[in-house]
């Protein structure tokens, strides 16, 4: 079974896409409407997408060690570093979330946009948890992130406050306090690398649930 980030990914991706094709069949009632067609494609993949990678990796990651961690986030980060990862933004917090964000802003436009979604209830549960799914794989990858930089530093950058190594959910819950309350109780930067990465998850998460979740809200829901 794949463990490398990159093929979850790439599989995750590919399994999603053709539950995608499954599933459109009895979703489009005129499958000659190509804007149609694209916009629910955008709000059936990407739900799919982020159900299969986060919990395919957040599975793997929780069933590791904590020395198994630390040695396969410091082999996923020097592999993120490859053209081929790097040019399909398949790793990277940066790449996954402005993916994320630019493609639930578009499926959420694209159903406001669309009469015939507009009040099908289908499409406006399928909008919402597009936005759900945008926000998952956002706080996943600054989990990763956080992570990552934990592991490839000569000392720890991130600090718990229990004396136990720390597993994947610690940092899942981490960045679920930073997304939510900016809040450090969980947990404390003690590099100015850990304190950068704080900065651009608060700020991240304060654009996306103030501006891009509020918006996309009152999008689906403003004609209802």
């Amino acid at each position: 079974m794949p463990r490398t980030d990159f093929a979850r990914a790439t599989l995750g991706s590919s399994v999603a896409m053709v539950l995608t094709v499954v599933a459109l069949i009895p979703l489009l009632d005129d499958p000659e409407d190509v804007g149609a067609a694209l916009v629910a494609t955008f709000v059936v993949f990407y739900p799919l997408y982020a159900l299969i990678y986060v919990a395919w990796s957040g599975t793997v990651y929780s069933r590791l060690g904590p020395e198994e961690l630390r040695r396969v986030a410091r082999a996923e980060h020097h592999a993120s570093r490859r053209w081929y990862q790097r040019i399909s933004g398949a790793n990277g917090t940066a790449g996954a979330t402005i993916t994320a964000a630019v493609i639930a802003v578009a499926g959420t436009i694209g159903i406001a946009l669309t009469p015939e979604f507009r009040g099908d209830v289908r499409y406006l549960v399928l909008g919402l948890l597009t936005v759900a799914g945008a926000w998952a794989v956002m706080v996943f990858s600054f989990a990763q992130s956080y992570l990552r930089l934990d592991a490839t530093g000569d000392t720890r950058q991130v600090t718990f406050p229990f004396p136990e190594a720390p597993r994947f959910g610690d940092y899942v819950t981490f960045t679920v306090l930073m997304s939510t309350m900016a809040a450090t109780a969980a947990g404390r930067a003690t590099t100015r690398a850990a304190w950068r990465l704080v900065r651009a998850n608060v700020l991240v998460a304060f654009c996306f649930n103030s501006v891009l979740i509020a918006m996309m809200v009152s999008l689906l829901f403003g004609g209802i």
